[in-house]
């Protein structure tokens, strides 16, 4: 029993990166994340955290035995996928657009040099996703409950806050490498600005803004026929069998995970947090 609760945390922080590619999370989280990336274009790292906090304020609590607020979730999912479809498509006409959402100030016209951000935005999209991929929750459950048995509350905090940063991991490791390697400098992020003239009036189209408007119409026509087919746990067989193999690489990884002590897979993976919160500050100082 010992093993099982010394393997807790890197236990939870695998299921959270597995449970990324389960049908009813990268459907959601995934376009999310890509088009917000798109819009923002510079910052990527600061804008993962902010991504990350959206979804940690829902999961979080249901890791920390809110079990009401799962249920909430998961017995409207149906509905949820058809709201979260409408507001991508939404989402998808305001990054044409080069505006925001309207429960912030609105963007200001799209025009060269002018680099808008939209935190609130992103924050958003990410407590959408924390709330549309809460049918993973039951992993998360299963990983508190051993650190709840094992040591408490504050080690259930840990390894909840671990799951959700292991979930949103290699969207951590990919934007820190964008931001690293200065890729918004390059000239397809760059991307070019259009003048569209749609009935005397003139649009100002950022081909980046585009491709994410792209991504989230695709995204919303996907939830909407999801929600609306009440289907929204349907995975296609590919993605059934990379989720079977994701697992057994897990278990496997997990066996090994169990020679090494709790202790010091807590401070590792918090330590990589930090590392990457000091980076977040440091590239802010720099610009």
């Amino acid at each position: 029993m010992d093993i099982i609760f010394s393997a807790s945390i890197i236990a939870a922080f695998i299921a959270g990166m597995v449970a990324l590619f389960a049908p009813c999370c990268i459907t959601v989280l995934l376009p999310s994340y890509l088009a917000s990336a798109f819009r923002e274009k510079k910052h990527i790292l600061k804008m993962t955290f902010i991504f990350f906090a959206g979804i940690a304020v829902i999961l979080v609590p249901i890791g920390l035995g809110a079990a009401w607020l799962a249920r909430i979730f998961q017995g409207w999912h149906q509905q949820m996928y058809i709201i979260g479809g409408l507001l991508m498509i939404v989402l998808a006409v305001l990054s044409v657009l080069g505006k925001g959402l309207a429960l912030i100030p609105m963007a200001r016209r799209l025009k060269p040099k002018v680099d808008p951000t939209h935190p609130k935005s992103v924050f958003l999209l990410g407590m959408f996703s924390g709330a549309a991929t809460s049918c993973c929750a039951p992993v998360l459950a299963g990983a508190v409950t051993l650190a709840v048995l094992s040591g408490g509350f504050w080690q259930a905090l840990v390894v909840t806050f671990v799951y959700v940063f292991g979930m949103t991991f290699p969207l951590f490791i990919t934007a820190y490498f964008y931001d690293k390697f200065k890729l918004a400098e390059t000239n397809f992020i760059k991307g070019k600005l259009w003048e569209v003239n749609i009935f005397s009036k003139t649009l100002f189209v950022h081909s980046t803004n585009l491709l994410a408007g792209v991504v989230f119409l695709l995204m919303g026509i996907v939830l909407l026929w999801l929600g609306l087919t009440g289907d929204a746990y349907w995975a296609p067989s590919y993605q059934v069998k990379i989720g079977q193999a994701l697992n057994a690489w897990s278990f496997k990884i997990v066996s090994m995970a169990q020679q090494f002590p709790e202790l010091l897979w807590g401070l590792i993976i918090i330590g990589v947090f930090v590392y990457l919160a000091y980076q977040v500050k440091k590239m802010s100082k720099e610009n």
